[in-house]
């Protein structure tokens, strides 16, 4: 009963206020209105003002306002949980050094210390990761199975066009794409043509369609790459970057145990949400 007057007379206090302000608009360019209240707290115009510019939010976006204001809701009511609990006050050094680490502000510091401390007790413990849920995430992730490659030797030159017919001449008449490179290469790698393994996805349009029928062993070229003259030999091809289970374990654990801790924590706090008079007046 005592928290349903209290909630009904912050609503009559609300209400008084947005009628004051309606009335006052003829009066002032512009009034500090409420935006937003939670319980006994109330969220002014110039207060959700001083967080959108604090977070470089875009002013003239109503989408993004409101996303805002959400998040400023969300951090009243996360601070009133944990200190509800009795959990020792985020400490202004504490925030300071996750600030100065992360690159947030000091004030997101302060909630997301507060925030996982709430993760850590309520819901932490609870979330298991099992043999199923690891397997089944790592044979639907392609990036574990590796992807289609090729493994190239390139010769670059830069901006010399009689340089580049040499080494074309050269190539054509069988000489070793090795000896070619270092004589006419501009860009070595590690002082060798191979350049390594690359996925064939992430290939230009261009140099995938030229080695779409080549075999190990042939040449294609002349492309031109960035300002330069290339050459390609292809070495081999295969599907590169898999990577064992038991390789990549470890990582899924954590990858998993991250994601269900978070969908948990914020069924629990939207549940504990409820609890609270929230009113948003945007």
């Amino acid at each position: 009963m005592e928290s349903k007057r209290f909630r009904s007379a912050v609503s009559i206090l609300v209400c008084l206020a947005l009628v004051a302000i309606a009335g006052g608009r003829a009066h002032a360019e512009k009034i500090d209105g409420i935006v937003a209240v939670v319980d006994d707290t109330i969220i002014m115009v110039s207060d959700l003002e001083e967080r959108m510019k604090e977070l470089g939010a875009p002013a003239d976006s109503k989408k993004v306002e409101r996303q805002v204001l959400e998040l400023m809701v969300e951090d009243i009511v996360v601070r009133k949980i944990y200190t509800s609990l009795g959990l020792p006050p985020v400490s202004e050094q504490e925030a300071q050094d996750l600030s100065e680490k992360s690159g947030m502000t000091v004030r997101d510091a302060g909630s997301y210390i507060r925030k996982a401390a709430l993760m850590e007790m309520m819901v932490r413990s609870r979330v298991v990761v099992t043999e199923n849920m690891i397997r089944n995430h790592y044979e639907n992730q392609p990036q574990y199975r590796g992807r289609d490659s090729v493994r190239l030797n390139q010769i670059l030159i830069r901006k010399d066009s009689a340089k580049a017919a040499r080494a074309l001449d050269e190539l054509n008449a069988g000489k070793p794409f090795a000896e070619v490179a270092g004589r006419y290469s501009d860009v070595l790698s590690s002082g060798s043509a191979d350049i390594g393994w690359v996925a064939v996805e992430d290939l230009s349009e261009e140099l995938r369609a030229s080695l779409k029928a080549a075999k190990p062993g042939d040449v294609v070229g002349p492309l031109s790459v960035s300002g330069y003259t290339a050459f390609y030999q292809l070495v081999e091809r295969g599907v590169h970057g898999a990577r064992p289970l038991e390789e990549v374990r470890n990582e899924i654990t954590a990858d998993l145990q991250k994601k269900y801790q978070l969908e948990a924590f914020n069924h629990w706090l939207k549940k504990m949400m409820s609890q609270y008079f929230i009113g948003i007046y945007i």
